[in-house]
């Protein structure tokens, strides 16, 4: 974690951080360039959108992640500025000159959000109190504060980045130190009433505590970043989530095997003891006329497996205990037939799986927080990362900054669906794979 090293006392526990503007309105800059949002609507086609905007269909193509053919509702990226409506735009002017030409004027209304987060702050102080040469504190941080640093990085990058779109935002924090009875003052003391985005607690017990005095405030918008618990999203009418909770990611899976493999074997193996992940699994697939067969393993050698196995099936393993997936993973993974497998999305935070055998089975499981080189979304984020840290990205900086763009902007980064008589969960999961080392969406 080379960036918590690198900011922690930089962050003086509030970070101040420089981000290069991003986006305004409809329009995105990247690598000096600027781009116009488009999106797809049916009957679309590369030509006609390319006729629309005055631009060759190669440069749509170049500029976005395209496939085989467009998609309904698909955010294309036009390049505006090598368009004939360039003429209009002197080319010594300045990029911020051109995207005054470009664009509407800076909403200048005031956004008041609250980060509550385990900092820890009391813990990292008093671990330095014996240093006398204090050059060795950079190196030094309290673990269990990597979470909300990190996470905090990437929120003030995109808060940056608003605010020199003219975004009028504040940004409030409190150390909840993964203390319930803190989460209860911070929430008791009413210093949460001014604020439209509330972003955490991280821990469902403590963002519990703040729904049971916010959580039906229409006025306010409370976002539960990581947890995968969906109880308080079910029950509170302003609750968003952003981790796809089990019943989404089974529905992903679902659909996609029902479009390209309807017609193959389906075998659904579980874990002793988690049955009903598998009978959930299974009712999805019998509400399409599909069949599966589900089996609840007691061993996980291949020897004790194969008999359940045929020349070729559809492998579905609804389960999230680390060792089991390793286990089972390695045993179709050394048996003769042919298999396709999926699973969930904490699959990839699992650091004891074989990559070389992810990719011989083919692996696909949910990711929502996914990054790619090829999106100019992430790749621009990276970009002013790098530049402002000259190192890699912590593990939760991305999926903030994502949460702050699109909610604090036009950006749409999520698809969020209704729960009845509760808030919204995120249901923009789609499966990836690995090929050739590389962590990418299925086609």
């Amino acid at each position: 974690m080379g960036i918590i090293r690198k900011i922690f006392f930089t962050f003086s526990f509030l970070f101040v951080c420089g981000l290069s503007a991003q986006t305004k309105s409809d329009t995105i800059i990247f690598d000096g360039d600027i781009y116009v949002k488009h999106i797809v609507t049916a009957g679309e086609s590369l030509k006609s959108i390319a006729k629309l905007h005055k631009v060759k269909t190669a440069d749509i193509i170049d500029n976005n992640e395209i496939q085989k053919r467009l998609y309904y509702n698909q955010l294309l990226y036009i390049p505006i500025l090598i368009n004939e409506h360039s003429a209009r735009i002197n080319s010594d002017l300045s990029i911020q000159k051109q995207i005054e030409l470009v664009t509407e004027l800076k909403d200048t209304s005031e956004l008041n959000i609250a980060l509550l987060m385990p900092y820890f702050l009391v813990k990292n102080d008093t671990m330095f109190n014996d240093f006398e040469d204090t050059t060795e504190i950079h190196n030094i941080y309290y673990k269990r504060s990597e979470v909300a640093l990190s996470f905090h990085v990437g929120v003030e990058l995109a808060l940056d980045s608003l605010r020199k779109q003219g975004k009028n935002i504040r940004l409030y924090t409190f150390d909840t130190n993964k203390d319930t009875l803190k989460v209860h003052q911070i929430v008791n003391s009413n210093i949460l009433d001014n604020m439209d985005i509330v972003i955490g607690p991280l821990y469902a017990n403590n963002f519990r505590v703040l729904c049971k005095k916010y959580g039906n405030d229409t006025t306010k918008i409370l976002i539960s970043p990581l947890s995968k618990s969906t109880k308080n999203v079910r029950t509170y009418k302003v609750v968003y989530q952003l981790s796809p909770s089990f019943q989404v990611q089974a529905n992903v899976i679902k659909n996609y095997v029902l479009k390209h493999h309807k017609n193959d074997r389906v075998i659904v193996l579980n874990q002793r003891g988690f049955e009903g992940k598998s009978a959930y699994v299974k009712n999805l697939f019998s509400q399409e006329e599909k069949l599966v067969e589900t089996f609840t393993m007691q061993y996980t050698k291949v020897d004790s497996i194969r008999k359940m196995f045929q020349e070729k099936q559809v492998v579905i393993i609804p389960s999230e205990n680390k060792a089991f997936v390793s286990k089972m993973l390695g045993a179709i993974g050394g048996m003769d037939s042919t298999s396709l497998v999926f699973g969930l999305y904490d699959w990839k935070k699992y650091d004891n799986l074989d990559i070389h055998n992810l990719m011989f089975l083919d692996v696909k499981f949910p990711d929502a927080y996914s990054f790619s080189n090829d999106n100019i979304h992430d790749s621009s984020f990276l970009k002013l990362f790098e530049q402002k840290y000259n190192t890699n990205q912590a593990k939760y900086t991305h999926i903030a900054y994502n949460i702050l763009m699109h909610f604090a902007s036009d950006f749409s980064l999520f698809n969020f669906k209704n729960l009845k008589d509760g808030g919204k969960i995120n249901s923009y999961a789609p499966l990836h794979h690995y090929v050739d080392y590389e962590f990418i969406p299925v086609e």
